[in-house]
């Protein structure tokens, strides 16, 4: 009843209108960006190019039958998600497997890097047939919100025997037709050894609740519900995940378990699974195997405290690792309304373990920092269209550093569609400071040939440690300068400490990501640096797309050192105890202070090199800029 109440109260806290969330609510109305409750049960995430996305079930007032189809959300910090609409609708074609009033159910999608496809399954019912087809669907897109196109359902395996069915229980002959009652032992005997394994071998095995899991060596799975929902069956799938290979095995023979979902820590693989109980909860059942193959080997319910006896009142539907966080994983689950089917609530939770096992503990409201010490103090999502928030940033104008060519002006910074662009533009501005005679290079150009914006939060914001995230698609073009960096608070540069989280330009024409970290010395404006500059071709090589893609800057800065990430892996470790600035800055640490945070977009000057006026306009994207603090 306690969570029942607490479903209740959420419900009330969060109204029909948008709101920023920080934090997952079990049990709550999940609210979209459109304040509609996320309609995708029984569902899984697919983690692509440093987004979330949520399919599921999309599920009507009255009834679970399909006749929307699957649908998509996006998020990027799994709080906030964002409809993007059907991504597999029903047919209006009553010949097709997934006409409208079909059963569509538990859709998961992954990932197949070598044909660059997006492959989704799903548990499927014929319309009108009750729960007697059993059947698999799959169907493909080119990107991860679709459309999807339905490729075929059928049953697995179909003439294949499981690799751990004996010899001995592949010649049995006890047939289902032998047992006038089941779950008597003679009956449970011959389904352990295969009965309805033996009687669906020639069509294939019945797949119902079912997951995908995608391991290390990019092999991937399906694990399903079988033999009448007695025994799970696990099942290799073809290296382009549209099919099975026919190799698979079966999992705790009469059982009875369905929901079941999957995940994999320090080599060793879990499984989270329910009874069979119909739409009503049931207490989890946990499964572990140290080869995917098995043996695996039943555990006590992984569920404690009140409530852990249903679950807390809800069904498992998947495990989704949280990315960029050791060993961290939520529990994703489904309190079913069969009632008022579109009403269902979402219980996710964290895994936490004791004694080596997953634990499930209730938890009315709680976020990321479950799992480490570090918690969300700062943010800008650059969710609202027009300018950077004032709040937050001041720009840059005019000339300013590095003999650069453009003009820096507030015009080229601005939010469309949920993203903050710095535009670079060729364009002739005049030069206000301009003086004919003058030696200095602000002041003796007439013009600026280009602009493009800086902006920053100094005197607005900034930060002593912590974890600094930005998520950016930046131009790659010759004369292109993009940065993400801080500058300390106190003294002049290089005393104040710079941290360029990233840095993009050509050395010799050749085209590096920098990860840098510079302090004072006993000279005005030399800086001591701590440089790794990386070849742009160590990420093209991986993948020719990747210059077209967000990626995720990160920074972990703390009391012993400032480490800079690209997309986790590591570019740069510094350690404070060498930062120690020259006696221009006093002998003092300039990583001890708080810092503001830059992002600007150069062109030319000292390091960006001879635009390419062909690929002009230029496109800096931020999606969003996060700090986090212990």
């Amino acid at each position: 009843m306690k969570h029942l109440l607490t479903g209740i109260l959420c419900l009330l806290t969060f109204s029909a209108s948008a709101q920023k969330l920080d934090a997952i609510y079990p049990g709550a109305i999940l609210p979209d960006d459109r304040g509609i409750h996320v309609n995708a049960h029984g569902g899984g995430i697919l983690y692509h190019e440093g987004k979330y996305y949520l399919f599921g079930e999309h599920k009507g007032e009255k009834s679970s039958a399909a006749f929307v189809g699957v649908t998509c959300y996006s998020s990027g910090d799994l709080y906030n998600w964002r409809y993007e609409g059907v991504a597999l609708p029903v047919s209006d074609d009553p010949k097709s497997d997934i006409v409208s009033g079909c059963v569509l159910e538990r859709p998961k999608v992954i990932y197949n890097a070598k044909t660059r496809k997006f492959v989704m399954y799903f548990h499927l019912e014929l319309k009108g047939k009750g729960y007697e087809a059993a059947r698999v669907g799959v169907a493909v897109g080119d990107r991860a919100t679709g459309p999807f196109t339905y490729l075929k359902s059928y049953r697995p395996n179909a003439g294949r025997y499981p690799l751990n069915l004996t010899e001995a229980q592949r010649t049995a002959t006890a047939k289902v037709s032998d047992f006038k009652e089941w779950w008597t032992p003679e009956w449970k005997q011959a389904a352990i050894d295969g009965m309805f394994t033996r009687r669906d071998f020639a069509g294939g095995q019945m797949s119902r609740d079912m997951t995908l899991y995608v391991d290390d060596d990019g092999k991937a799975y399906h694990i399903y519900s079988s033999e009448e929902n007695l025994t799970l069956q696990l099942a290799e799938l073809s290296d382009d995940y549209l099919s099975h290979t026919g190799k698979y095995i079966r999992i705790a023979p009469t059982g009875h378990n369905e929901a079941p979902a999957i995940f994999k820590k320090d080599g060793k693989y879990f499984m989270i699974t329910s009874g069979c109980t119909g739409w009503a909860p049931n207490a989890a059942r946990l499964f572990t195997a140290n080869n995917i193959w098995g043996p695996w080997t039943e555990h006590p319910n992984p569920a404690v405290g009140t409530g852990a006896d249903l679950t807390f009142e809800s069904q498992s539907t998947y495990i989704q690792p949280v990315i960029g966080k050791k060993d961290a994983f939520i529990f994703m689950a489904d309190r079913w309304t069969p009632k008022h089917p579109i009403d269902a609530r979402y219980i996710w939770l964290p895994i936490l373990f004791e004694n080596g096992l997953p634990v499930l503990k209730w938890l009315d409201k709680w976020d990321l920092s479950v799992f480490d010490d570090y918690k969300l103090v700062w943010a800008d999502e650059f969710d609202t269209d027009g300018k950077p928030n004032p709040d937050f940033w001041s720009y840059e104008q005019g000339f300013v550093r590095n003999e650069e060519i453009q003009w820096y002006q507030p015009d080229n910074a601005n939010i469309h569609g949920g993203v903050l662009v710095i535009e670079g533009k060729k364009e002739k501005i005049k030069n206000l400071n301009y003086e004919k005679k003058s030696k200095d290079w602000k002041k003796n150009r007439k013009f600026a040939e280009y602009s493009a914006a800086s902006i920053k939060t100094v005197g607005k914001k900034d930060f002593l440690y912590g974890r600094f995230e930005v998520r950016a698609k930046i131009p790659t073009a010759s004369g292109s300068w993009p940065a993400i960096w801080t500058l300390g608070r106190e003294m002049p540069w290089p005393s104040n400490g710079e941290i360029d989280m990233m840095e993009y330009y050509r050395i010799k024409d050749v085209p590096h990501i920098l990860a840098n970290v510079a302090w004072g010395t006993d000279t005005p404006s030399r800086a001591k640096w701590n440089t790794q500059t990386v070849p742009f071709s160590k990420f093209t090589d991986k993948d020719p797309d990747w210059a077209s893609k967000f990626h995720i800057w990160r920074m972990d800065w703390n009391e012993e050192a400032i480490r800079l990430y690209l997309d986790d892996e590591l570019l740069n470790e510094t350690l404070l105890r060498d930062t120690q600035n020259g006696s221009l800055g006093n002998h003092t640490n300039p990583f001890r202070q708080p810092h503001y945070i830059l992002l600007n977009l150069a062109i030319g000057g000292q390091n960006g090199g001879t635009p390419d006026d062909a690929a002009f306009p230029l496109r800096y994207e931020i999606d969003y800029v996060r700090v986090y603090q212990k």
